[in-house]
């Protein structure tokens, strides 16, 4: 038996919650990483994973054995990825998780950066929701929202507004509003959440407060393409994210409104997991999209008049 291929199969398997989890990871057949498992148990006298037709779980046995070798691997693992990049360029595959929103201004960055490091290849995982790191093994990610948690190593490239605006035909037609007050008479176009289907309020600065306010939806939705395509259509307002809507308003597609009551609403990161090494491949890449998503011009300052 292999004793480091199955300890490591093990691992994976724990970490993942399936066995084809663990042979995705180590490049191996599912009836090959459980080939390792059963002969890890058998050499042991052990049974180590408690299995369904659909999961795995570990048993007690199995919870200390993990709990005692996993930071052994994870050394064994590092050191040899160390000794790598110390005399390579970096090479490998790395797993970078972007949300859905700003998917349009990272995609297009990608062949520059495969340019750079022609040995790095990249998995993206575009997603709605915040992705468990470790459950993903993400190694590169951006997040919006509050500064990630102390399990991650973070790097803020953009701070986003919330801008309410119109088309200049709409606003010709129905008139522009001057306070939060006059937006209850016009058309709003809303974002839903899909899971609760509750509607998102809209957020002002009025004085030191950030403030929330409910408007009426004439159209609403849990898709926030759609919701920036039907505001570009005319069919009315919308409080939408400054990355989205900086072209359009240096185009004069879009208007802004209510300048004085726009507020910051949230920071952009970049962020990999807190390890003890972090491999050359993560790093290239994470300090690549700091640097050219911090520059971009749709995440500047957003003009609004």
């Amino acid at each position: 038996m292999d004793e480091l291929r199955a300890i490591t199969t093990f691992i994976r398997a724990a970490q993942s919650g399936s066995i084809s989890g663990a042979a995705r990871a180590l490049g191996l057949t599912p009836q090959a990483a459980s080939k390792h498992i059963l002969n890890l148990e058998e050499w042991a006298g052990v049974r180590l994973l408690n299995r369904t037709t659909h999961k795995i779980s570990l048993t007690e046995e199995g919870l200390a054995f993990y709990e005692r070798c996993k930071p052994a691997v994870e050394s064994i693992e590092e050191g040899l990825v160390g000794l790598r990049d110390a005399t390579e360029d970096p090479v490998g595959a790395v797993r970078l998780a972007v949300p859905y929103g700003i998917l349009r201004l990272v995609g297009p960055l990608m062949g520059r950066f495969l340019d750079q490091y022609p040995r790095v290849s990249i998995y993206l995982i575009a997603y709605d929701k915040t992705p468990d790191v470790v459950q993903e093994r993400i190694d590169v990610g951006i997040q919006g929202g509050a500064l990630p948690d102390s399990s991650l190593v973070a790097r803020k490239f953009a701070s986003v507004q919330l801008v309410p605006c119109a088309t200049p035909a709409y606003l010709k037609k129905y008139g522009i509003p001057k306070t939060m007050e006059d937006l209850r008479s016009h058309r709003c176009i809303k974002l839903r959440v899909l899971d609760s289907g509750i509607a998102l309020p809209w957020t002002f600065r009025k004085g030191d407060e950030v403030v929330t306010f409910d408007v009426p939806a004439s159209i609403s939705t849990n898709d926030i393409e759609v919701e920036l395509q039907a505001v570009l259509s005319g069919a009315g307002i919308g409080q939408l994210t400054s990355f989205r809507i900086a072209s359009h308003i240096r185009a004069k597609r879009l208007r802004a409104l209510l300048i004085d009551y726009v507020s910051e609403n949230y920071g952009l990161y970049v962020y990999m997991p807190r390890r003890t090494f972090i491999p050359k491949k993560n790093r290239v890449l994470a300090d690549f999209l700091y640097e050219e998503l911090k520059r971009h011009p749709d995440l500047q300052p957003c003009k609004l008049s």
